[in-house]
């Protein structure tokens, strides 16, 4: 009997050994089982890192491709963002990514003296600028010793090739510098009837007067305001008025005041300004004050294109001689102007425009053409 009872109690012993390992493993198994599944997650997620990297790389690629870099990444790689010659914390501040002030809208707005370039950026941009003029006006004239009524045609072809610097400095203001070159060709034909009884015909050439700016930001863009930039600019009389008897224009000093005002309404953008201009005498001429306006606004068709449409007017007051007016001599000049631009590599901007003149003042057309490049590395 008792070793039976010994042999049972060996028996029960081995069957409670059995089913505590039974729990052990039972317990263990989704332990092991969890920790499976996360190496296997972990290896699917260091595999999506490298398929993400591998993307952004061959994005940044492309960019630089087609010229329209990316924001400038941290460690963490977050996008850094810049302010355009402006304070994060300024109220009404509008930050701007170092890739939206690569868009050509922006660039655009730069180059109309709407917006002011980085403390240290240097922006140079030549130009190109062909205007037409036909004037007609009725007088009498001689013919086989006969005062016959006929007409004075002034056809002129004006040519200006134009180097403008500008420089962001420090107190959101910037620096402007302008040299223009001109030619013009004029032609004089006298008709009588429909036939030209006279014609004579001049040109010339010459450097224009030099141009010195300063523009200052004195308003930030809120919800109500607009952004506001002051400039006052000084035209010298360092070029040439006259060569070979046709007039270059210029030739006197010029002291000119004005306000640009922007409005953003993504990814429109409203441009409106005045300016008043006043001229010092020289050789006892002094030409009539100017005021100006022009109204007008564009749009981002894509980040490396932007077009633009405005409206200008100007009245210039008469001119003195020897002190008097010259009755007759105000005039109003109105214009309609269409232009556009796009980016052509990191930094080049390709602008034209078309300008038609809407009163008898006016320049009939004006086409112009500038490639404004701007250096993103700051002097200081």
């Amino acid at each position: 009997m008792m070793g039976l009872r010994g042999i049972s109690s060996v028996r029960w012993s081995c069957l409670r050994i059995a089913l505590a390992g039974s729990a052990l493993m039972l317990t263990a198994a989704p332990s092991w089982a969890e920790d499976a599944r996360v190496e296997v997650l972990q290896r699917q997620l260091a595999e999506r890192d490298k398929v993400m990297l591998e993307l952004l790389r061959r994005v940044e690629t492309l960019e630089k491709q087609i010229g329209v870099p990316r924001a400038v990444r941290d460690s963490a790689g977050e996008s850094k963002s810049v302010t355009v010659n402006q304070s994060a914390s300024a109220p009404g501040s509008v930050i701007v990514t170092e890739q939206m002030a690569e868009r050509a809208l922006e660039r655009s707005l730069s180059r109309e003296g709407a917006l002011l370039l980085p403390t240290g950026v240097v922006e140079v941009e030549p130009s190109l600028t062909f205007t037409r003029q036909e004037d007609a006006t009725s007088r009498f004239v001689t013919s086989g010793g006969v005062i016959i009524a006929g007409e004075t045609e002034i056809n002129a072809n004006r040519f200006s090739a134009d180097l403008d610097l500008r420089l962001g400095l420090p107190w959101d203001s910037q620096l402007e510098l302008g040299l223009p070159y001109r030619r013009a060709e004029v032609e004089t034909v006298t008709n009588v009837g429909f036939a030209p009884i006279t014609s004579t015909s001049n040109s010339g050439g010459g450097l224009g007067d030099l141009r010195i700016g300063l523009a200052k930001t004195v308003l930030r863009e809120g919800l109500w305001r607009p952004d506001l930039v002051g400039r006052i600019t000084w035209n010298t009389a360092s070029g040439e008025n006259r060569d070979n008897g046709v007039s270059l224009g210029g030739g006197f000093h010029e002291l000119q005041a004005s306000l640009t005002a922007i409005k953003r309404q993504d990814p429109v953008v409203f441009i409106g300004g005045l300016s008043y201009q006043h001229s010092l005498e020289k050789n006892r001429i002094t030409p009539g004050p100017v005021i100006a306006t022009n109204l007008g606004g564009a749009i981002a068709l894509s980040p490396e294109t932007s077009l633009r449409l405005s409206l200008s007017g100007t009245y210039q007051g008469e001119t003195e001689l020897f002190g008097s007016d010259i009755d007759g001599s105000d005039q109003v000049i109105g214009s309609f102007v269409i232009g556009s631009s796009t980016l052509m590599a990191p930094g080049v901007l390709l602008n034209g425009a078309l300008a038609i003149g809407l009163t008898d003042a006016a320049d009939d057309m004006s086409i112009m053409f500038s490639l404004p490049i701007r250096f993103n590395m700051p002097l200081f």
